[in-house]
């Protein structure tokens, strides 16, 4: 039987989104609510097809006893293009209107206003039309693919030279770990976190990959899949040990690695993601080298950051056999030119003066969707509606261009955080990445549902 350990550690491991991202806020987040405003489409799952009337909801909670008698609102394509605005009156604490959408994509709905003393309010819902056709026009650099082709040349001459320091866990008799460091391109290094169960045998394995920001590592992150039956390797996104104070990684944050996604943006050598994501892959080569491996399943799995990371590592490394990422970031990083909105890592932002050019056409070579030709494993893909940081119709781009099979689990309440759990205390995407993590350690194939 499966372990129930393994739910458990899968909402500590795939829900990184509570933590914030490099400082950056995320503006279709649902905040706080203290005016009790809720805004929902009348469609649970907010799917709705082209040309279909989506109607929205607004409703203040009778908890509440602030009233809200006016809110304005406003609908985005792609989460950029306004195609309807509006103020609606509340009557008995409740309102709605109706929009649609003529070709395929995604809406954020923002909802707005202020209570009758004064107190401000923003909230926020999500809709979808059609997403399997939502497609990404923008050709990928013309070598793009002998330009990572070559990276991964040049990284296999380096031998991983892998160092193990086993740490003795108070707590977990039945678990091995160790702190391991990879060599890497440019003399830099992977620091990651290994565990697998005591006993002897060979096992699936899976390497994590981490949420943006600068701090450390915790145990916990791979003990639980250890006792689950795995081997699991989960790494640092950085050139650091990820087991330093936590004062350390305080001044990291705020020094050297202080706006790490812009270091040496404006070319693909010295991009500071060029040495992330080829130690992603050298990370997953170090799991197809250990003798306790079972040869079979090579999982990557990570939130945002790490979503984007899943799908390079992937790309790079044949081996995997299936990546499972929610609200992945770094898609669509030149979304702008096609009147699109675009999120982290927020290239477009940085665009500015003499080096605009090079700088959006860096984000070319680390885009996630440009990545995904090369993806040939299944893949599980959580979008969320109310996203900003990642915006639903890239991400909906992105799976549409994944060339394995593709389960995709529309999340209508996210933002940039963990999306809201159902009766049963799980969300439905950790729902379905606990299905196929008991499918694939059981030696099956992933259980897409398209």
């Amino acid at each position: 039987m499966f372990p129930s350990k393994l739910s458990n550690t899968l909402l500590a491991t795939v829900f990184f989104l509570a933590v914030p991202v490099m400082a950056q806020t995320d503006p279709a987040a649902p905040a706080p609510r203290p005016v009790g405003i809720v805004a929902r489409t009348t469609k649970p799952d907010g799917i709705y097809q082209v040309g279909e009337k989506i109607t929205v909801q607004i409703q203040q909670r009778d908890a509440a006893t602030d009233a809200v008698n006016q809110v304005a609102y406003t609908v985005k394509l792609h989460t950029a293009k306004v195609i309807a605005a509006g103020t609606l009156a509340l009557s008995n604490r409740a309102a709605e209107f109706q929009t649609s959408l003529s070709e395929p994509g995604s809406l954020l709905i923002t909802v707005s206003g202020a209570t009758a003393s004064g107190q401000k309010f923003t909230t926020y819902a999500g809709a979808a039309a059609d997403y399997k056709n939502i497609r990404w026009p923008l050709p990928a650099p013309s070598d793009f693919d002998s330009f990572w082709d070559g990276k991964i040349a040049e990284s296999d001459r380096l031998p991983l030279q892998p160092k193990l320091e086993p740490v003795t866990l108070a707590g977990e008799p039945a678990i091995d770990y160790s702190k391991v460091t990879l060599d890497n391109i440019n003399g830099s290094h992977v620091y990651g976190q290994l565990a697998r169960p005591k006993n002897s045998g060979k096992f699936p394995a899976i390497l994590l990959v981490q949420y943006a920001g600068v701090y450390p590592l915790k145990p916990e992150n791979v003990t639980g899949l250890a006792g689950a039956g795995w081997l699991a390797l989960n790494i640092s996104a950085h050139d650091v040990p990820f087991d330093l104070p936590e004062n350390e990684f305080e001044k990291l944050a705020a020094t050297t690695l202080k706006d790490y996604t812009t270091i040496g943006q404006t070319n693909r050598e010295t991009s500071y993601f060029l040495r992330m994501f080829l130690g992603c892959r050298r990370a997953a080569e170090y799991l197809t080298t250990r003798a306790d491996w079972n040869g079979k399943i090579l999982v990557v799995k990570g939130t945002s950051q790490g979503g984007l990371q899943s799908v390079v590592t992937a790309a790079l490394c044949p081996r995997v056999s299936a990546i499972m990422i929610l609200e992945p970031a770094g898609c669509g990083n030149t979304a702008q030119q096609i009147g699109r909105g675009w999120g982290w890592p927020y290239w477009q932002a940085h665009a500015t003066g003499p080096d605009a050019d090079r700088i959006m056409d860096t984000s070319r070579y680390f885009d996630a969707i440009n990545f995904a030709h090369r993806v040939k494993c299944p893949a599980l893909v959580g979008p969320g509606l109310m996203e900003t940081t990642c915006p639903a119709s890239n991400v909906f781009a992105l799976c549409n261009r994944l060339a394995g099979p593709v389960e995709v689990v529309v999340l209508p309440e996210a933002g940039h955080q963990a999306p809201k759990n159902d009766k049963h205390g799980e969300s439905p995407f950790n729902q379905r990445a606990t299905a196929w993590l008991k499918a694939l350690s059981s030696g099956h194939s992933a259980p897409v549902r398209n």
